[in-house]
C-alpha cells in the first residue's frame, strides 16, 4: 500500500478530523505489517514482538482501539518486565486454584496479556482454575482482548475491572461456549478487512518505515541486480556494473 506523504497525511489528519472523520479498508496482512514495524519501534524486545503484535491486531479487529494506543499511549521506554508480586498456589478447600499477583510496572497491557495469557493457562492446567491480579498497568482497556485469545487453548477468561487492579478469571472453556464466535471478528477482517481512521493509519504507516532498513545498494542486493544501473549515479552498486568495451 502506498499512500501520501508524511506532511500530507499529517494535514489529511487534521481535516478529516474536522469534517468528521474519514475511513480507510485495511487487510489484516497491511495491520499485521505495520503494528510489528511500530512494535520494532517502540523498543519491544524482538522475541516479543510476534505475541504482542497478533493481540494488538485481535484487539484492533474487535474495536478496542488498538491503533490508537499505538498512536498516542505507548513509548519507547515503557517496556519493563513485569514480575510475580506473590503466588499462592495451595489447592485446599478454601482456596482451590492457582492464584497469582503481577506487577506490570506501568507497562501497557498488550505488553503483559501474553505472559499473563501462558501464566493464566499453565496456572488452570496445573490447579484446575487461576485468579490473576494484575497492579500497576497502564492501557487496561486491551485487557479484554484476553477472552478472545485464550480459546485457542480451551480456556475461558473473565476480566473484571473494580475498585482496584485488574482481576483474570481463567477457567476450562465448556464445550463450544467460548469457541463459537470466538474468532468471527478475525475472520471478518480475512474477508472483509478493517475499517479504521485515515488519519490514524496514514499517521503509522510513515512512522513505521522507519523501521526499514535504509534504501541502500547493499540493501537491495536481496532483490536481485540491478538492470541497466547509471555508472555515473554513486550509489550505484558496483557487483553489478558490466563494463564493456
Amino acid at each position: 500500500m502506498t499512500g501520501p506523504t508524511a506532511e500530507a497525511a499529517t494535514e489529511a489528519g487534521c481535516a478529516a478530523a474536522e469534517s468528521g472523520g474519514s475511513r480507510l479498508t485495511v487487510s489484516l496482512r497491511e495491520t499485521r505489517v505495520l503494528v510489528e514495524r511500530i512494535l520494532l519501534l517502540l523498543g519491544v524486545p524482538k522475541g516479543a514482538v510476534p505475541a504482542v503484535r497478533d493481540l494488538l491486531v485481535e484487539a484492533e479487529a474487535l474495536g478496542l482501539g488498538a491503533l490508537a494506543f499505538l498512536d498516542s499511549r505507548a513509548h519507547p521506554d515503557s517496556w519493563r518486565a513485569a514480575e510475580l508480586a506473590s503466588n499462592d498456589a495451595s489447592n485446599d478447600a478454601s482456596n482451590a486454584g492457582g492464584r497469582a499477583v503481577i506487577e506490570a510496572h506501568g507497562m501497557p497491557a498488550p505488553y503483559v496479556a501474553p505472559a499473563l495469557l501462558d501464566l493464566g493457562v499453565a496456572l488452570l492446567r496445573e490447579h484446575g482454575r487461576a485468579r490473576i491480579e494484575v497492579r500497576g498497568l497502564s492501557a487496561p482497556q486491551l485487557l479484554p482482548v484476553l477472552p478472545h485469545a485464550a480459546a485457542a487453548y480451551g480456556a475461558r477468561v473473565e476480566v473484571s475491572f473494580g475498585a482496584g487492579a485488574p482481576v483474570l478469571a481463567v477457567e476450562d472453556a465448556v464445550g463450544d461456549a467460548v469457541a463459537d464466535g470466538s474468532s468471527g471478528h478475525l475472520a471478518r477482517a480475512v474477508h472483509e478487512g478493517m475499517r479504521v481512521d485515515a488519519g490514524l493509519w496514514w499517521r503509522l504507516y510513515h512512522r513505521s518505515n522507519d523501521a526499514l532498513t535504509e534504501d541502500t545498494p547493499v540493501s537491495r542486493r536481496h532483490a536481485g541486480a540491478t538492470l541497466d544501473p547509471d555508472v555515473t549515479d554513486p550509489d550505484v552498486d558496483v557487483d553489478y556494473v558490466g563494463v564493456s568495451s
